[in-house]
């Protein structure tokens, strides 16, 4: 009996010893469930945002008829790739340290960007160089101009993106459009320098039977230069203020898509080889024409991501613009852009629209739509200094200034509609000018007087100023020019 009680007790310790151990283990009933609950849940929230700001991306893509203006770029292409990269390496040939290197790049930047009809693409090209070389004084002025009007094309394609209406002036456009045309082959030229050094350095760690660390470095080259190539044409050509990550994610963006395609273009000519067969010895022209398509229809996919990071950022994505607002919302919008513009003309500097973005958090879709609304109607204008001034003294402009200037209110007349003339027309027009001169009575309150803050009350903070919205205000030392 004693020990049949001893047995039981040690079983009964043993028992003990095993609850125990599993209630150290595992976590409080509800929380280990909760917890698993709540990381599924932050991951299908990720998974949802990210979905979301693709849909909105490609909505955008449509809405700003990228695929046309692919084609454009497509064509533009097709008559500018030899002017520029005749004068590439005319460039290139300058310099005889990376004279070596010239047919080298040529055939790697061939056979990256266009697969299974690099060959036969890289033997025109050639024949058309050399044709280049012995034309006239006019002839070359000629593929100078169509060089230049391919970079023209891509700006105005990605002010269409970036909502830009204002262009840069023609002597800083050439300006630049030559530093890219000139100095890419050189960045080129310097990029396959270090490239043959990496490849030198790995063929004799292979002949010795030694594993190079930078092995991998070699096969991701072509797709890092892509991707800084991408990056850089988001962060320079648009006459807009980007910020650099944003252009290295469209950039990356963008590489992957045209690395995707490129993989699917070639997988679809090796199987599929229906131009081949239809035209023959000219199944280059078409085949070239649509891989140049496909490329330009990457490129700016990355430069709608490029351009769309900010808005989604801020949140307040509005698929209409400016056209999406209530005629009540716009004028909120722009006394908010108006108080901040007051707030910098005190400190007698103006405002950059990247602080103004970030003082005003509506998305710089609204930011740039009120902004040109504004500026149309006199009321704000842009410097040499890439800055936003008011123009107008916010203590003698009143509300219903602002209102017709925004075309926000009752205009016109009920009268001269057609032949319609009946009783009640005019009853209505009499009352409606009743309302109109009431309404002017009550909004003839100058904006100083309802943009300026009064002191806050106990408890609340100061600085908590009308568009600066609940991430606190920026510092105005910033907006100096």
């Amino acid at each position: 009996m004693p020990r049949i009680l001893h047995e039981s007790a040690r079983w009964s310790n043993r028992r003990g010893r095993s609850r125990r151990g599993r209630c150290r283990m595992a976590p409080p009933e509800g929380k280990a469930g909760g917890g698993m609950e709540e990381e599924r849940g932050g991951i299908l929230a990720a998974f949802r945002e990210l979905g979301g700001f693709f849909g909105h991306s490609m909505l955008r893509f449509y809405n700003d008829n990228c695929f046309q203006t692919a084609a454009s770029l497509t064509y533009t292409s097709l008559l500018a790739i030899v002017p520029i990269m005749t004068i590439g390496f005319a460039v290139f040939s300058a310099f005889p340290a990376f004279s070596a290197l010239q047919m080298r790049i040529q055939t790697a930047v061939i056979k990256n960007l266009v697969p299974e009809i690099g060959d036969a693409i890289l033997e025109y090209l050639g024949r058309f160089m050399a044709n280049a070389g012995q034309m006239p004084i006019f002839g070359v002025i000629g593929l100078a101009v169509s060089a230049v009007l391919l970079i023209w094309t891509i700006e105005g394609s990605f002010a269409t993106v970036w909502r830009v209406r204002e262009p840069r002036s023609y002597v800083t456009r050439i300006l630049s459009f030559w530093a890219v045309v000139s100095l890419t082959p050189l960045f080129a030229g310097a990029s396959l320098s270090l490239s043959s050094t990496l490849w030198t350095a790995l063929e004799l760690a292979h002949l010795e039977g030694v594993v190079h660390p930078l092995a991998g470095i070699g096969m991701l080259l072509p797709f890092g230069l892509q991707l800084l190539g991408c990056s850089l044409l988001y962060l320079v050509i648009p006459n807009r203020e980007v910020f650099w990550l944003d252009a290295l994610c469209g950039g990356a963006i963008g590489s992957i898509l045209l690395e995707g395609s490129k993989a699917i273009f070639g997988w679809y000519m090796r199987e599929y080889p229906a131009y081949q067969t239809i035209y023959g010895a000219l199944s280059v022209v078409p085949i070239f024409l649509f891989w140049l398509y496909i490329a330009w229809s990457t490129v700016l996919f990355g430069a709608v991501v490029t351009a769309s990071l900010p808005e989604w950022r801020a949140g307040k994505v509005t698929r209409g613009g400016m056209e999406g607002l209530l005629p009540a919302q716009r004028l909120a919008l722009a006394m908010a852009v108006l108080r901040e513009l007051m707030e910098a003309s005190r400190l007698g500097v103006g405002m950059r629209r990247r602080t103004l973005v970030g003082r005003v958090p509506v998305g710089t879709l609204l930011i740039d739509g009120i902004l040109e609304q504004l500026r149309d109607a006199h009321w704000v204008a842009h410097t040499t200094r890439d800055a936003w001034v008011s123009t107008r003294d916010l203590g003698e402009a009143t509300l219903l200034d602002l209102m017709k200037a925004l075309g926000i209110g009752m205009r016109g007349s009920v009268h001269g509609l057609g032949g319609l003339a009946p009783p009640w027309q005019e009853r209505t027009a009499r009352l409606l000018d009743a309302a109109e001169e009431r309404q002017g009575d009550l909004l003839n309150v100058p904006l100083k007087t309802l943009l300026t803050d009064e002191p806050p009350p106990e408890g609340q903070p100061a600085g908590q100023g009308a568009g600066q919205g609940n991430a606190g205000p920026v510092p105005l030392r910033a907006v100096k020019g």
